[in-house]
Parts: C-alpha cells; sequence; structure tokens
C-alpha cells in the first residue's frame, strides 16, 4: 500500500460512516413523516350503519374520511379553497359514491355515523338517515356524539343506481355544549363502539 493510498483510508471510512448516519437520519425523517401523512389521509372516519344512532347495527357502506387527501381507491383528493378563514368556522368535506340508490336506503333503518379517528373509534357525530328532502337531494342533520362541537349534515342525492354522499362536518359549530353547557341529547350517545361491526361489508 502506497503513503498516499493509505492517507485516504480514514477518508473514506470517514465519508462512509458519514453518509450511513445521513442515510439513517433521513430514514427516521421519512417513517415520521410517513406516519403524520397517513394520519392526515384518513380524516375522521365515516361510515353508513344499519341500524339508528341509538342503535348501530354492521356497516352497510364506508364513506371517505371527512378532511381526508386520499378517497377509498386511495386517489388524492383536491383541498377546498378555505374563504376568510380568520373569521369563519373550520369546514371540513368527504364526497362518496355509494353503489346502491337513494330507494335502498330509505327502504331500511340506517345512519351516519363519524368517528374521531381509525385507531380511536369514539363517535364524534351522527344522524340518522331521514330529514328533509329539496327536489332529489335529501338532507340529513349530523348531531353531535361523544365529541362536543362536531356538527354537520349530510347530501344524499341519486345517481343513477347509486347515490351521491355529500359530508359537512363543522368544528366549534356548538359552543356551548363544547364549553360543558347542556346539549340536545338527542339522539343518545354511543361512546362505547364495543360490540359493534365496523368491517367493510363483503360484496
Amino acid at each position: 500500500m502506497t503513503a498516499r493510498a493509505w492517507m485516504r483510508t480514514p477518508l473514506t471510512r470517514r465519508g462512509l460512516i458519514m453518509g450511513t448516519l445521513l442515510l439513517l437520519g433521513m430514514l427516521m425523517l421519512s417513517s415520521g413523516a410517513g406516519h403524520t401523512i397517513a394520519h392526515a389521509a384518513d380524516g375522521h372516519p365515516a361510515k353508513i350503519h344499519e341500524g339508528t344512532c341509538e342503535a348501530l347495527g354492521r356497516v352497510a357502506y364506508p364513506l371517505t374520511g371527512i378532511g381526508a387527501s386520499l378517497d377509498l381507491d386511495q386517489k388524492p383528493i383536491a383541498t377546498p379553497t378555505a374563504v376568510n378563514p380568520q373569521s369563519s368556522y373550520q369546514i371540513m368535506t368527504s364526497e362518496t359514491t355509494i353503489p346502491a340508490p337513494m330507494a335502498t336506503l330509505l327502504s331500511g333503518v340506517h345512519a351516519v355515523m363519524v368517528y374521531d379517528s381509525d385507531e380511536d373509534l369514539q363517535a364524534v357525530a351522527c344522524g340518522n338517515i331521514g330529514g328533509a328532502m329539496m327536489g332529489d337531494t335529501l338532507v340529513v342533520g349530523l348531531a353531535e356524539m361523544g365529541v362536543p362541537g362536531h356538527t354537520g349534515m349530510v347530501l344524499f342525492r341519486p345517481d343513477g343506481d347509486r347515490t351521491s354522499v355529500t359530508i359537512l362536518l363543522g368544528h366549534g359549530l356548538s359552543p356551548v355544549s363544547a364549553a360543558g353547557g347542556t346539549a340536545d341529547p338527542a339522539p343518545g350517545a354511543m361512546d362505547d363502539m364495543s360490540g359493534v361491526e365496523m368491517g367493510t361489508p363483503a360484496p
């Protein structure tokens, strides 16, 4: 080994060590970012259940997460443009087309349930399917559940033999109950979701 080659060896080793540390750091950062992105992509889980808010049955149709960045097919969702965000309430949205006509939904008893997260399936809002029919659009109210301050509505529109479902959920729209005041108890709270079948129904 020449003197010149010998002098390069410590520098080469130092470069390999620094490169390895840099790579490990990038992997740690990307892992953390991946978790954040995945959580943001989910949004608030929403599902159409058989039964009512007071007595939920199995999941009939999964819906796109409210405020999610990806739909049920993992395709990107365009973020709505915020208008006057400094003075207006935060509104999150969800749009899904389910493989069932409105007549099928209305022929039975169904409810739309919104959850805090996939990790913690705590109910935050729920609405029994029914309400005001405006033309061909059914407007369903979403009431607070276990977490105060989440209210909104669901719009059901016919789309051939399918149904378009749009959820509008607001944060801070119920400041009295969020502050600990008395809220309308109906529909009843469903804090404990144990025993409810949460899986996607088989086709």
